[in-house]
């Protein structure tokens, strides 16, 4: 009985250990999840200075009949009276909006933390039964001196 209690201590923290580490929600997890969320805090402050820029160029729009009569013409709206000149060949670049970026925090977490924990507790489980059959057998071998 001796010997039982450290192997199955041993063989509890191991399988602990390798959970700890490895698990899905161990150190690795724990790391990713960081990351994750350094990279949702630089998608928030981008949007936070994109806003910012937005609300500006509506503040501008507000204030300034050019900008509204500049930025209807780059649209293809033009006064009556206007006269338009187009050139052949000329490509105008149309202006895009990045709304922001779509994270995902993608995860594999069925493979890893099956395998992980069934290393761990297969681990624990094997020490478990060394301990016990070194117990059985030391056990027999006190019996068959005690009989001799």
């Amino acid at each position: 009985m001796r010997r039982l209690l450290p192997i199955l201590l041993l063989g509890f923290l191991v399988a602990s250990l390798l959970i700890y580490l490895f698990g899905d929600s161990g150190l690795l997890s724990y790391r990713a999840l960081g990351e994750y969320r350094e990279k949702l805090a630089e998608n928030v402050d981008r949007l936070v200075s994109r806003n910012e820029a937005l609300s500006a160029d509506l503040e501008s729009l507000r204030l300034s009949p050019e900008r509204n009569a500049l930025m209807a013409r780059a649209l293809g709206l033009y006064r009556p009276g206007d006269q338009v000149v187009k050139l052949e060949g000329l490509v105008i670049p149309k202006e895009r909006y990045a709304v922001g970026d779509l994270l995902r925090l993608r995860k594999n977490r069925e493979t890893r933390s099956i395998w992980f924990k069934a290393l761990g507790l297969g681990v624990s489980a094997i020490l478990s039964a060394l301990a016990v059959f070194g117990f059985l057998f030391s056990r027999g071998k006190a019996n068959g001196r005690q009989r001799g």
